[in-house]
């Protein structure tokens, strides 16, 4: 059975030195050694330079060979091919050679590849070999389209036409057939590059071929589909499917868990729940690597039951959970709101003396930080008793403890705490409204010194937004400095927790301040949004004084400019807008700002005057938008509500003309 992570190893899949068909110190074939003494002195002229990572030097030897005429081996052609494609991808591809670091470029920067595909052209002939380190080359580089072209530049040598004897046109297959190996390789580079297209075309045409894909290739695919950032659960139901259906492939159980691994991966729990259904009704032997994938996509899909059944039947079956299962299963009670279930499985671990890693001490207090956050969006509603204030106020006073806790017994029993340690805890504590706490954290994740515990964007965001929940301007504002120090660019995100903690505060000044540094920034990440807008105009709303008035009407009147709000493209008419959705401080500048509009649009005669219709649902915001047309625009506006519109203010045409006589006869 291939080993058990969800995928399999491709054969030959990369060109390196424990794959390829050498044996020397370049791990030369026994037939490129039949060669003559020359030959051989040059071949280990060739390999010396190359162990000493001179490729360029030996490059220009084997070009004053071709030039004299010399007979060239092929395993020289290898070696210095090979050496040329080194690098472009991970691990030991990059240390080919001992002192050959960096040797994947020569010295004006291009990259040598280029150089291993005009010596591939320059032997005589092209061996399949190389072709094979090329395109291996190429994939590892991500360079599919190049790789795809090199194999059909080899099939149309393999499989070129020529004339019989008789004049009838016949396929006269040459010694450079692509092998199972370099066709794996290119579909594993069109499949990384997102090409499923491509590879399934190339699956077709390696059965007209005869060159069958194996387990390994499918599984190396799907495992391609699984790890990919885009969802690719179709590709993989596709690739799942196909195998199945290919003659003399038996899908194996790795086959089936790197299927479901990207179906949760895409957050489609129910299709991945069908795979494990389907290999449970075939009797397959399930593993640790199956269960726990099906676990994770039960947790992606908050469904913490059946996470919970599965782990029990693992104990049924024998099948021993690992600390991942665990961590999985800690994941889909926090997910579900269940942190006592959670902390449940933590004391079984520590009973049945099962190694709790960091991941597990994370998953847990995760799984604190989410119910923390809950209890908080409870506290905040408006229809609970004094009862169930009190039993929230409990609650989040027993999660933030236990999440402190926990980051004391990674401590005492040695568990490297990292960054999101600290950045969940600091989140349980802040949704409590443990402002100090979290500060506390801050500063303890700064004496640790460790790389892995140095705050992030995230941990100072959390504590920012923290402090603002309670009201602590100055704490949040020298978080927002500090992280500013530790050369953190601070986002959209950050900046908005800050002008949530002024708004708390009631500092009106200072946010305004953070308004125009954030128009001011040139990153398109920092420009504000509709919360930005919200906050920063319910703060100056509030605010006494004409100052702040005006205030509030450059921000909305930035706002429309950007396109944040009043999009002209919203409505079919531009004498509609819709204030629905707005709150009522931005409905209220929204009011001024649109009959200001109008104004100077008639004035200035870019408009004639029309029915005007405000659209605010069928709620408190309608009454509460009649109220400001009525007693803060001068002249009054008043307005009716149709009858088959109940959600709309309309304001008639005779009534908008006196609005804007009113305004000339003013500014007169």
């Amino acid at each position: 059975r291939p080993p058990r992570h969800g995928t399999s190893p491709l054969p030959h899949q990369r060109i390196s030195r424990t794959n390829t068909r050498w044996n020397s110190p370049l791990n030369l074939s026994s037939t490129d050694r039949d060669v003559s003494k020359a030959t051989t002195s040059f071949l280990t002229s060739i390999e010396t330079l190359l162990e000493a990572g001179n490729v360029d030097d030996a490059v220009f030897e084997l070009r004053n060979q071709e030039k004299e005429g010399a007979d060239v081996a092929p395993s020289s052609y290898h070696a210095i091919i090979e050496a040329c494609c080194a690098g472009g991808g991970g691990g030991s591809e990059k240390k080919r050679y001992k002192q050959q670091k960096g040797n994947a470029k020569g010295k004006n920067g291009r990259d040598r590849i280029e150089l291993a595909v005009e010596l591939l052209q320059s032997m005589n002939p092209s061996t399949p070999h190389a072709y094979e380190i090329v395109i291996s080359g190429y994939g590892r580089r991500g360079r599919w389209s190049d790789a795809n072209n090199l194999l059909q530049q080899m099939e149309d040598i393999a499989y070129s036409k020529s004339s019989s004897k008789d004049g009838i046109d016949a396929t006269s297959v040459h010694d450079c057939v692509p092998s199972l190996n370099v066709y794996q390789t290119v579909l594993t580079a069109l499949a990384q590059g997102g090409q499923y297209d491509k590879v399934m075309s190339l699956l077709t045409k390696m059965r007209r071929r005869q060159v069958r894909p194996n387990v390994y290739t499918y599984n190396s695919l799907l495992n391609i589909c699984a790890k990919d950032r885009t969802p690719r659960w179709k590709e993989a139901l596709s690739l799942l499917s196909q195998c199945q259906r290919e003659p003399g492939i038996n899908p194996d159980l790795v086959t089936y868990t790197t299927a479901m691994r990207a179906c949760a991966q895409a957050r489609k729990s129910n299709k991945a729940m069908e795979i494990f259904r389907v290999i449970n009704d075939m009797g397959m032997e399930l593993d640790v690597y199956c269960y726990t994938t099906a676990m994770d996509a039960c947790a992606k899909d908050r469904n913490w039951k059946t996470a919970l059944k599965l782990l029990e039947d693992m104990t049924v079956k024998g099948v021993a959970p690992n600390e991942f299962t665990y961590s999985v299963a800690i994941t889909a009670c926090g997910n579900g709101g269940q942190w006592a279930k959670a902390l449940e499985l933590l004391d079984t671990m520590r009973s049945t003396n099962m190694r709790i890693n960091a991941i597990t001490y994370n998953s847990a207090i995760s799984a604190l930080a989410k119910a923390a956050r809950s209890e908080s969006r409870q506290q905040r509603r408006f229809d609970y008793n004094k009862e169930d204030e009190t039993d929230h106020a409990q609650n989040s006073d027993i999660l933030w403890r236990r999440a402190l806790d926990l980051i004391e017994c990674m401590e005492k029993e040695g568990v490297k705490r990292d960054v999101f340690t600290y950045s969940a805890a600091i989140s349980t504590c802040g949704a409590a409204g443990r402002w100090q706490e979290t500060v506390n954290l801050i500063n303890t994740m700064k004496s640790d010194g460790g790389r892995d515990t140095k705050p992030n964007r995230v941990s100072y965001t959390s504590a920012i937004t923290a402090c603002g929940n309670c009201g602590q301007w100055d704490a949040a504002y020298e978080l927002f400095n500090e992280m500013k120090l530790d050369g953190l660019q601070p986002d959209l995100v950050s900046y908005n927790a800050l002008v949530g903690a002024g708004m708390t505060a009631n500092k009106p000044d200072e946010v305004f301040d953070l308004w125009i540094e954030m128009c001011q920034q040139k990153s398109e990440g920092i420009s504000p949004d509709i919360v930005t807008v919200t906050e920063v105009i319910a703060t100056l709303d509030r605010s006494i004084g004409k100052a702040n008035r005006a205030r509030v009407d450059t921000v909305f009147a930035e706002a429309v400019s950007r396109g944040i709000i009043l999009r002209e493209d919203s409505l079919d008419s531009a004498w509609e807008f819709d204030l629905s959705g707005m709150s009522f401080p931005v409905a209220r500048a929204a009011c001024r700002f649109i009959f200001r509009r109008i104004a100077e649009n008639v004035s200035n005669e870019e408009e004639s005057v029309k029915d005007l219709s405000l659209i605010t649902g069928a709620s408190r915001m309608r009454e509460y938008v009649r109220e400001v047309l009525r007693d803060e625009l001068k002249p009054a506006m008043y307005c009716v509500v149709p009858k088959m519109e109940q959600g709309t203010l309309q304001v008639k045409e005779p009534m908008v003309r006196n609005y804007v006589d009113g305004q000339s006869i003013t500014n007169a």
